[in-house]
């Protein structure tokens, strides 16, 4: 398990340059980072059944697809985004194959079984966890330190100013 200074570091080389809006954007954040890297990040907000996770990560052939509850308040759903958003900038791999009309598939059962093939380890939980509280954190803390009565340009202005978010990891 990687320590928490060593995924601090992971998230500042990462999110170097991505030149991100205050407040955070978790669908920005994606946006940008698929457009760096050439593979696309799909968020796709879906009302998940009750007892399955949040978010899913699905890593296709022509992208990755951020399955997350659209049942639940903007914040929370930046949050599950977000978090991953950590599975994937950890490296973390889905164990066997991902069905996705099962994860959506009206039937519980079936719903069930593709999770069951999709789980991540408690440390890898933690890390992306870790990770997207890191990121949340920085964005707050960045956020904090503009003052309020700035509009929104003037925002992007201080910001690019101090090199993108450079300034803020």
């Amino acid at each position: 398990m990687r320590s928490e200074r060593a995924l601090r570091a992971l998230c500042r080389k990462e999110l170097r340059g991505l030149d991100l809006d205050l407040p955070l954007d978790a669908e920005q954040l994606c946006r940008r980072y698929g457009e760096r890297r050439g593979r696309p990040i799909n968020v796709m907000p879906y009302p998940l059944p009750s007892g399955m996770p949040n978010g899913v990560w699905l890593a296709a052939g022509d992208g990755d697809y951020f399955f997350c509850q659209s049942n639940t308040t903007p914040l929370h759903r930046n949050q599950i985004i977000v978090h991953e958003f950590g599975h994937l900038i950890a490296g973390h791999q889905m164990l066997g194959q991902l069905d996705a009309t099962a994860l959506l598939a009206p039937d519980p059962d079936d719903a069930d079984a593709a999770l069951a093939r999709t789980c991540y380890s408690d440390e890898r939980e933690w890390e992306a966890e870790m990770l997207a509280s890191i990121i949340v954190g920085w964005a707050a803390e960045a956020g904090g330190a503009v003052d309020r009565t700035v509009d929104d340009e003037g925002l992007r202005r201080i910001q690019r100013l101090l090199g993108g978010h450079g300034g803020w990891m």
